[in-house]
């Protein structure tokens, strides 16, 4: 049943269930976030680079990025495809929005590398 709702058939089925499993990573992995911040407390600089210092912890914070950008994507397109009237107009913002997202996606892998 499930496959046959993210078929062709049903063409908002997948960005649905993608917006609903993105919230889901993020969720996740604030409450992570949280729960670490407040067995390690990081008070200073050196406190937070040793913060982001394992590679499970970086790995972890990319796979958020990522799922933040698809659940920002899927949620502005939206928004354009339903408040934006003009084609052109619609189109121009979602590659403005797209062109953001990859410069927020790389500046975050050259924190998490550096």
């Amino acid at each position: 049943m499930l496959i046959e709702l993210l078929t062709e058939r049903y063409p908002g089925m997948r960005a649905w269930l993608t917006q609903r499993l993105t919230g889901l990573v993020m969720a996740i992995y604030s409450i992570v976030a949280l729960l670490r911040f407040f067995i390690i407390q990081p008070e200073n600089y050196e406190a937070w680079v040793s913060f982001f210092q394992p590679i499970w912890w970086r790995i972890a914070s990319l796979i958020f990025w990522l799922a933040l950008s698809m659940h920002a994507w899927l949620g502005i397109r939206d928004v354009f495809k339903d408040y934006v009237p003009n084609y052109v107009v619609q189109r121009v913002l979602q590659n403005i929005l797209v062109v953001l997202l990859w410069i927020y996606l790389a500046w975050v892998l050259w924190l998490l590398l550096v």
